[in-house]
């Protein structure tokens, strides 16, 4: 029994050498002696008090015996390496747009290197963790805003959140993290709201409402465009919200201003109902144009509601075209000086009016075709007053010449757009020609007429493509018609018939007629050459020469002495005044009455002839 006790006292002095041993490894080496000292004192105490607390018994013989011992080191949850924060700051200045994403992120660390999750709640109450499921908030999934996927242990987490119309401006949130323990899942008590300016809430920025947009067109160019709108924005957190308005030519608005169709007009920041006006241009095409609203928030935010992005239809009135009278000039055939007939007892065409019309809807329709349709000219003698060369029935080749007349009446040509004068949709202004003949009988306005201190005027209406026309307008300033004389001699012989040497005619029977074709009256320069039967090489001689002055005449059939005696030298003026020819089919006319003396001297029998001249000179316009 002693040998034993031996035993056990120097296996206790063992394990407690092997303990002091294990912890004065850890001394540093020149406390090696003292520690020695040490254990071998601590030693010997241990074994004198064993000994003497050691009861004196029989020794008996028996076995040894253990107990085994167990715990269950619980999971603990993850723990915050970097506080939850919004990913984007949405603020009352830096809103989140409804139906955008809104993140939040944080980083979680789990002791256990368990993957975590990020749970974003709309209470602060303690979240449930779940084994084999993600968690939930308190309260249930009506309570989260976002959760995060798995993620692995100190890796950043992302709970992303679309948000949505219905949400209020301002929301709070609380993240928190829960790890994904399959046995014994786990989250961190402590809840993040984030920090200065990433923090909760998060702000919720609604669309403007925008349901009726509307212009008070139809405008004429020039007039201007209203348009009005019914639209408001209901934020109200710090400073309420305003709306602006964009009125785009083109379907093309880019969330802050019009596309490259262009702007008609836009708006500053209005609280409600914002409205804009545009000027139409002139010119203008009248026509449709399409005219498209947008409304946004002080955030650039788009409206909803009908009314976003729709089509208010801006009208342009057709108005009517306008001529200008110092844009009216009475041409002659060249182009150049005063009106000159060139062609007795018809017409002389190729006069011409010019003239520029404008139209505030261009000079180009929206057809690309010409904007005037129809022009219309009146051509008058000044003294006829423009109201009285209107209809068909005014219609005088003397001095009135209305479009209403016609052809055959009067033969005006197309009126033609010059080519050139148009330069596109841009341009309110076109010049146009009509081209037009005028009878011989047109009255002249020249000095020596009947009408000095008259002219020629024209007057000029243009019809659109859309019928509306202008009022007749009246030159400026118009143009001289000069006298025109022309006659004809409807006799082209005088046969004095079978005479006598010594014989004459008794009375002037024999005539020759003169009519007036041009537009004067007419009056007559007369000469004449001697007679012979070897005409034009007569010998001048008394026997075979009948000498011209043996011819008399006179206006009317009178006695032989009482006519005038033919010139054969110097012509002398008849004034035989043919009145001026008034009417287009037939010419006023007059005949010159002639008689002739067979001087007795003649001794040559035989044929004798000659050859009278007759120029015709203006007759005083009183005898016209």
């Amino acid at each position: 029994m002693i040998r034993c006790r031996v035993c056990f006292y120097i296996i206790i002095i063992s394990a407690v050498n092997f303990l002091m041993g294990n912890i004065f490894k850890k001394i540093e080496w020149k406390t090696i002696p003292m520690a020695m000292f040490i254990l071998l004192g601590f030693s010997v105490l241990m074994m004198l008090v064993f000994m003497n607390s050691q009861p004196s018994i029989a020794p008996t013989s028996a076995e040894a015996s253990t107990a085994t011992t167990s715990v269950t080191v619980l999971n603990t949850p993850p723990q915050w390496t970097t506080d939850a924060q919004e990913s984007t700051e949405s603020s009352t200045n830096t809103p989140t747009n409804a139906g955008s994403d809104l993140s939040i992120t944080g980083i979680g660390t789990d002791s256990n290197n368990d993957p975590y999750f990020l749970l974003v709640c709309k209470t602060s109450g303690a979240p449930t963790p779940f084994s084999n499921a993600p968690p939930e908030c308190s309260g249930g999934s009506g309570n989260r805003w976002s959760r995060s996927a798995t993620t692995t242990s100190a890796t950043n987490a992302t709970s992303t959140y679309v948000t949505q119309a219905s949400d209020a401006e301002l929301n709070d949130w609380f993240a928190f993290i829960c790890d994904a323990n399959a046995s014994n899942p786990a989250c961190n008590a402590t809840y993040k709201v984030g920090t200065y300016p990433t923090e909760s809430p998060f702000v919720v920025n609604h669309r403007p409402s925008f349901t009726v947009f509307t212009d008070n067109s139809p405008k004429d160019p020039g007039q201007t465009v209203t348009w009005t709108t019914t639209a408001s924005d209901a934020d109200v957190v710090v400073t309420a919200d305003t709306v602006q308005l964009f009125v785009c030519k083109a379907n093309d608005f880019t969330g802050t201003a019009c596309g490259a169709g262009g702007t008609y007009c836009s708006t500053g920041a209005s609280t409600t109902d914002p409205s804009c006006n545009f000027d139409i241009t002139i010119p203008t095409q009248d026509r449709n144009y399409t005219a498209f609203g947008f409304v946004v928030d002080n955030h650039n935010f788009a409206a909803s509601g009908g009314a976003e992005g729709s089509d208010s239809v801006l009208t342009v009135n057709n108005v009517t075209p306008t001529i200008s009278s110092s844009t009216i000039a009475l041409r002659d055939t060249d182009s150049v000086g005063d009106l000159t007939l060139l062609t007795m007892a018809t017409q002389t065409p190729g006069f011409s009016v010019r003239f520029t019309i404008t139209d505030d809807n261009s000079c180009l329709n929206a057809s690309s075709g010409n904007e005037i349709s129809q022009v219309d000219i009146n051509v008058f003698r000044s003294g006829i007053a423009s109201t009285s060369c209107l209809v068909s029935g005014d219609y005088n080749a003397n001095n009135c010449y209305p479009e209403a007349a016609g052809i055959p009446v009067w033969n005006t040509s197309s009126s033609t757009q010059l080519t050139g004068t148009c330069s596109g949709a841009s341009d309110p202004d076109a010049v146009w020609a009509t081209s037009f003949p005028l009878y011989y009988i047109a009255d002249p306005t020249d000095a020596g007429s009947q009408f000095p201190s008259q002219d020629w005027q024209a007057t000029v209406r243009a019809s659109d493509n859309n019928f509306a026309t202008s009022t007749w307008t009246q030159t400026e300033t118009g143009n001289e018609m000069t006298s025109f004389l022309a006659f004809d001699l409807l006799t082209s012989s005088i046969n004095y018939g079978s005479l006598q040497p010594g014989d004459l005619n008794a009375f002037l029977v024999q005539n020759a007629t003169t009519s007036a074709t041009g537009n004067t009256g007419v009056s007559l320069n007369l000469s004449g050459d001697d007679m012979c039967t070897a005409y034009p090489s007569c010998s001048y001689n008394a026997t075979d020469t009948i000498p011209s002055t043996e011819q008399h005449y006179a206006s009317s059939t009178v006695a032989y002495a009482s006519g005038t005696a033919l010139s054969s030298t110097t012509p002398a003026f008849f004034d035989l005044a043919v009145p001026k020819s008034t009417a287009t089919s037939t010419q006023a006319n007059r005949a010159t009455d002639w008689g002739i003396r067979v001087p007795p001297a003649i001794t040559l029998a035989g044929a004798y002839t000659g050859k009278n001249t007759f120029v015709s000179v203006v007759s005083d316009s009183s005898d016209w």
